[in-house]
């Protein structure tokens, strides 16, 4: 069999080495974590797929999305290939995590549907008062007593019905909160993601996948920031941990730790994959 070397063998990224009849002959750390195992074949595990995966990825570009399921759940992955020598190289990018937080952020970004029938409603409203003015003004030129007050009683119906969709809009937009929100994960994906989340609650952050980049980012403007969000896996100078590192050099900063460990008990931790709405509740704290 195949050995893989220690970079392969410990590298981040599910790697996995197929023969010729799609049989997983080696499988690394990560590919073993996720689930996958030598002796079985990758196409077993890809939802929809009939064919060797090795026939099948030869004719599709290496961006397409498959979804692998396993006994515990099941993963999104992206897949890499290359054939070398008779065995072929498969390199699965698990994106699991970043496509919930993805649909997390379409949801976020658009109004629900109530306050889209709200909306629909009293613009609908607003229309027929504005018709009916132009109705009144439209059968004479000179308005009695009469007509007037009634142009000034849809006036104000108008106004209202307006105003009314004035504040479901504003209601439904975030006010800018103070100071700002380091955010420091070692994914850079995730990084992004999360923080463009917290920039649509309406928060000031700024992000960094490399935990020196940050903790120098801290250092200086430790005076504007109110809370960070950061991966415990993240080591810093001197191989202390970032989070130890800012919970020493500020004890009084808002600090939420992104764990794969952690359980709902845990203060001031959030449990990976994340759940935004939690992720949300943790900030408010």
């Amino acid at each position: 069999m195949i050995e893989l070397n220690a970079v392969l063998q410990t590298a981040p990224v599910a790697l996995v080495v197929l023969d010729d009849d799609d049989l997983i002959r080696q499988a690394n750390e990560k590919a073993v974590a996720m689930g996958l195992s030598a002796g079985t074949t990758l196409a077993s595990y890809i939802a929809n797929l009939k064919e060797k995966f090795v026939d099948h990825v030869r004719h599709q570009p290496e961006s397409q999305l498959y979804r692998l399921e396993f006994p515990h759940g099941e993963k999104r992955c992206r897949a890499s290939f290359e054939e070398n020598n008779g065995d072929f190289y498969v390199w699965l990018m698990d994106v699991s995590e970043q496509l919930v937080l993805a649909d997390q952020i379409r949801r976020l970004k658009h109004p629900d549907s109530r306050k889209m029938r709200q909306i629909n409603q009293l613009s609908v409203t607003a229309a027929g008062y504005s018709e009916l003015l132009d109705v009144i003004l439209a059968d004479s030129d000179t308005l009695g007593s009469d007509k007037l007050n009634t142009v000034r009683q849809y006036q104000h119906e108008l106004t209202k019905n307006l105003s009314a969709m004035h504040r479901v809009v504003t209601n439904n937009k975030m006010k800018m909160k103070k100071g700002s929100v380091l955010v420091a994960d070692q994914n850079d994906a995730l990084t992004e993601l999360i923080s463009e989340l917290l920039r649509d609650e309406g928060y000031k952050v700024v992000g960094f996948s490399d935990p020196d980049t940050a903790l120098k980012y801290f250092r200086v403007n430790e005076h504007n920031i109110q809370k960070a969000v950061v991966d415990e896996g993240l080591i810093c100078e001197n191989d202390a941990s970032l989070v130890a590192t800012l919970q020493t050099a500020s004890p009084d900063l808002g600090l939420i730790v992104l764990s794969e460990d952690s359980d709902s008990g845990d203060h001031g931790k959030v449990s990976k994959p994340l759940d935004f709405q939690v992720l949300l509740e943790a900030m408010e704290d």
